[in-house]
């Protein structure tokens, strides 16, 4: 019993967290499982503490409670795994969310504020994008291959312990839209919401307007407006549509643009004769 107490509240080492693969022993399992959680609950009510004084702040507290209790629920019924399963289903995906937006909005503080600094900072702030621009590439190219190949055959488990096929990852063809526009939204100065359009055609201001939403709204630095393509993307809420998304060419790749929630997807334009 005391060895799980102390497990339990970070005074003895555990070993690694493990989702799938080799069986480990599940009282070990178990211990991992409620000290991710606790973590997680933490990094929940530090980032509640960021938003205090926000019209976010109520919301955040309310996650806090919720998850907090639904970890006191499943860790009496001894739930562990299913409680592993809800965090990276749900917490991990709002914490990340709300850090970023977070992020972006103190960045575009800074820069606004660099900008009635004068333009000697606006110009320092641009050096020190392309220089961690640059940093960022010397540092991936000299990094081996992230992708490990495997030399034995692993199982894969869901919550049912049926052993499920590992997914195939492609990246699409996609043809650039020529003639449709795309519909976007900004911020005006009372707070509503302005529609915009930009599309292949645009003008080169209308389509400097689309990079620097981005540039607010993701945090994408350095990102240029290609054009429109159709495609069948998947939404948030599980329904995959198909219409017209914005493309983008971001640090030597392109990539489809959900406008429901800003993800990215990774794609290429079709040339004849090309594979």
């Amino acid at each position: 019993m005391m060895d799980f107490m102390r497990s339990l509240f970070g005074m003895k080492e555990t070993g690694q967290r493990a989702v799938v693969g080799a069986p480990v022993d599940f009282g070990l399992q178990e211990i991992a499982y409620i000290k991710d959680s606790n973590r997680r609950l933490t990094q929940l009510q530090e980032l509640g503490a960021r938003f205090k004084g926000t019209p976010h702040e109520p919301k955040m507290k309310a996650v806090y409670e919720k998850t907090k209790n639904i970890h006191t629920y499943l860790v009496s019924r001894k739930k562990t795994h299913d409680l592993e399963l809800f965090h990276l289903k749900n917490t991990d995906h709002f914490i990340t969310t709300f850090t970023t937006i977070l992020d972006v909005h103190q960045k575009h503080y800074h820069l606004s504020q660099a900008g009635s600094g004068g333009s000697e900072a606006v110009e320092a702030l641009m050096h020190q994008s392309k220089a961690e621009k640059l940093k960022r590439l010397e540092k991936a190219a000299n990094l081996p291959d992230q992708v490990k190949p495997l030399t034995n055959t692993v199982q894969f488990y869901n919550a049912g312990e049926a052993k499920t096929a590992v997914p195939r990852l492609y990246v699409p063809d996609i043809s650039i839209n020529t003639v449709e526009k795309i519909t976007y939204h900004t911020e005006g100065k009372s707070g509503d919401l302005v529609p915009r359009e930009v599309g292949f055609t645009s003008s080169k201001d209308q389509k400097e307007a689309f990079q620097n939403h981005l540039s607010v709204r993701i945090g994408l630095k350095d990102a240029s407006y290609v054009g429109n393509a159709l495609v069948t993307i998947p939404n948030n809420n599980g329904i995959q549509p198909t219409g017209i998304v914005p493309v983008i060419h971001w640090e030597g790749f392109l990539y489809a643009i959900n406008l429901n929630d800003y993800r990215l997807f990774p794609v290429r334009i079709y040339r004849n004769g090309s594979k």
